[in-house]
């Protein structure tokens, strides 16, 4: 077991190489290159040339609006699907809840809440109630999913867009025709799972649909667990 200088412990593994970009979420090699899903816009992913281990170096980088958050990335021959979803969606969440948790504590108390009282009943600080409330107010749409072209590892190009809705999408995979998508839908509480053919890139088209009984909101279903989301 090794310490590196900065404190960063390892056993059996040794770094050869290293590469200083903003913090990654999902990063997927393929052949020389790797794709790196950033956190935070409007850093949204770059693609780096790993061709030599100990020398990395960044391609090309597709940046985000402020609002978007693009941390997954998945590879497959010359496409590449990244997410797109609301950056501040705990934020929206959280702030949407506010005022029927403040009615419900005012219920219980007998009188209105203090914000340390409404801030710890939603799981927030007090001070992150105005960003709370600001997050609720604002319209995004967004979310979806992005499909490139990395033939030219320099010169990404954007071939189409699957729109979803709300907060958009999080997690997916891809097989290299089919995208498997956790996601936002106009109709459901949640995420649910939607598969999309994107066999023609330029023209991805959802092939079906799976949900957990009581997600369907728009088709009746009623919420039988304690999900807030």
């Amino acid at each position: 077991m090794s310490v590196s200088e900065n404190g960063a412990v390892a056993l059996n593994v040794k770094r050869i190489g290293h590469l200083d970009i903003p913090g990654g979420g999902q990063v997927v090699v393929q052949g020389k290159h790797a794709y790196v899903g950033h956190m935070d816009p409007p850093h949204g992913t770059s693609i780096v040339d790993v061709s030599d281990l100990s020398k990395p170096k960044i391609l090309s980088t597709l940046e985000m609006p402020p609002d978007n958050h693009s941390h997954k990335v998945r590879v497959s021959g010359d496409i590449m699907l990244i997410n797109n979803e609301a950056h501040r969606r705990h934020q929206m969440w959280g702030g949407a809840k506010v005022p029927a948790t403040r009615a419900r504590l005012q219920k219980e108390l007998g009188r209105a809440p203090t914000d340390v009282e409404l801030a710890a009943a939603l799981n927030f600080k007090p001070e992150d109630l105005p960003a709370l409330l600001k997050a609720a107010a604002e319209v995004y749409d967004s979310g979806g999913l992005r499909i490139y072209n990395v033939a030219d590892p320099h010169k990404p190009r954007e071939v189409s867009f699957f729109k979803t809705a709300d907060t958009g999408v999080h997690r997916f995979d891809f097989d290299g025709r089919y995208a498997y998508i956790s996601t936002r839908m106009e109709g459901y509480h949640g995420n649910i799972m939607v598969i999309v053919d994107v066999g023609n890139p330029s023209k991805p088209q959802e092939v079906s649909r799976w949900w957990l009984p009581g997600q369907w909101t728009a088709g009746g279903e009623k919420l039988h667990w304690g999900g807030e989301r």
